[in-house]
């Protein structure tokens, strides 16, 4: 898998994230990354929190495989809910 785009953006209308599959209002502060694999292009949203759980726990995982949806929260919901807390 390639990343194409990764940047911090506040956005302009209601998004889901892709790591916990919470919705979040327009004016939030999300990570958006466009990606290619085996010719297929895909983007998607991250909240500060599943990009935080990400950078903390993930480093040991070959994220190079992607992450499926609702698999950042779903791994570690109480790990995932006490990084959410701060936000």
């Amino acid at each position: 898998m390639d990343v194409l785009k990764d940047k911090k953006v506040k956005t302009r209308k209601l998004h889901v994230c892709h790591g916990c599959g919470e919705s979040y209002p327009a004016k939030s502060e999300m990570r958006y990354v466009t990606s290619k694999d085996g010719g297929e292009i895909n983007s998607a949203y991250w909240c500060q929190t599943c990009d935080e759980v990400i950078e903390k726990n993930w480093d040991y995982s070959d994220l190079q495989n992607g992450i499926g949806f609702g698999e950042i929260k779903d791994f570690d919901i109480p790990f995932w809910e006490n990084v959410n807390s701060k936000y």
